[in-house]
């Protein structure tokens, strides 16, 4: 009776598979690559200063490296309100990293403001966000009697790239494909309220904000239109916060934009120079996982394209991102993996005529992603 029960209702058992796999990879992380220790998640190095809350709990720390993004959003977490200067002194661009505030405060509210609960609060709502993940899809997906394709949230590489490395692009993900669902469903409200929490934890979300723009135009949704014009003005009135509270501190050069097709024609060359190692070419190869499903995604768009405008158009603005994408972002796999995540998302909610043509890149992705765990989890 049970069994009958569980699998008559696939959303349910999609959140049940979800939580025992993320359950099962978080305590691979913790108890075996990061031996026991929380701020494993966090990727600290030894370069930059370590946060006044973390002074005297000895976390885990890289030697001899910068460090990684999750670095900064704990050391925010821990501080919000920036009270401390040493909070300030810990981060390497200030102004930028203050931005993106969302992630952080919501980790300070979940930890109680508790320095020991922090870094528990955010990793947890990471596991949260990608089992809403796999949640939502699958009922996005519902109507097309596709809720198992759902699970495939957890083939997508840069869903555990983010998970190991504790930045703030599952929350941001979550938020968006809350977003398309709604619009999908006619409910503007949600949709304005998920852009302009999403555009608070990562600025690059605004892209999302104008591919329902331009998708509203396109079907003449007056009122899905009068509802988005509020959403850019949380993120501008804190970035004007951000800026009078740290109007001091300078935002080093990061050269993250270049030429069009530059960085892609150097990653391609970095392919051929015979300069990476067997181990690393291999994971390097996400990126061309990552020019499979852009393809993907826009030729399914395409195929379907009244029902799938909104997107082909969010799908295409990443495309343009992409392409002017310098080196910086395209040399280090986990960057671009993690950057452009959304790109995999975006083709598993295309409504596809062709599921094998959404379904191969997706295989492709779970290859990709057990060789990343496999790489991150051994000792």
């Amino acid at each position: 009776m049970v069994h009958r029960w569980f699998l008559q209702r696939p959303i349910t058992r999609n959140i049940a598979i979800a939580v025992v796999v993320v359950a099962a990879i978080a305590g691979l992380f913790y108890g075996i690559a990061f031996q026991g220790d929380i701020t494993g998640f966090f990727r600290i190095g030894s370069v930059l200063p370590l946060s006044p809350f973390l002074e005297g709990r000895q976390p885990l720390i890289w030697p001899d490296q910068i460090g990684y993004d999750g670095q900064q959003f704990l050391s925010i977490a821990l501080d919000p309100g920036l009270q401390d200067p040493g909070t300030i002194a810990a981060l390497d661009s200030p102004r930028y990293r203050y931005q993106r505030i969302l992630y952080p405060l919501l980790g300070y509210l979940l930890g109680g403001g508790q320095p020991m609960l922090i870094p528990y609060a955010l990793v947890g709502l990471n596991v949260a966000s990608i089992i809403g993940l796999v949640w939502v899809t699958s009922r996005y997906l519902q109507p097309h009697r596709e809720t198992w394709q759902g699970l495939l949230v957890l083939a997508i590489p840069g869903v555990w790239m983010v998970f190991s490395l504790s930045t703030a692009d599952l929350l941001t993900s979550f938020l968006l494909v809350i977003a398309i669902a709604n619009y999908r469903a006619n409910h503007p409200r949600a949709v304005a309220i998920a852009l302009a929490l999403a555009c608070l934890a990562r600025e690059t979300m605004l892209l999302v904000w104008l591919a329902v723009v331009l998708t509203s135009l396109w079907e003449r949704k007056r009122k899905q239109l009068r509802s988005l014009l509020w959403v850019p003005l949380p993120v501008a009135a804190w970035g004007v916060y951000a800026w009078a509270r740290l109007g001091t501190q300078d935002a080093p050069e990061t050269n993250n934009i270049g030429l069009p097709l530059v960085g892609i024609a150097r990653k391609f060359a970095s392919f051929f120079s015979g300069d990476l190692p067997p181990k690393q070419w291999v994971l390097e190869s996400n990126f061309f996982l990552l020019l499979l499903v852009f393809a993907a995604a826009i030729a399914i768009s395409l195929q379907a394209l009244s029902a799938n405008r909104l997107i082909l158009i969010a799908t295409s603005l990443y495309g343009v991102l992409f392409a002017v994408s310098s080196i910086v972002i395209l040399s280090y796999y986990v960057d671009y993996s993690r950057v452009y995540m959304d790109v995999y998302l975006l083709l598993l909610l295309n409504n596809s005529p062709s599921p094998w043509l959404k379904l191969f890149p997706l295989v492709g992705s779970a290859c990709a992603s057990g060789i990343y765990l496999y790489a991150a989890i051994s000792p």
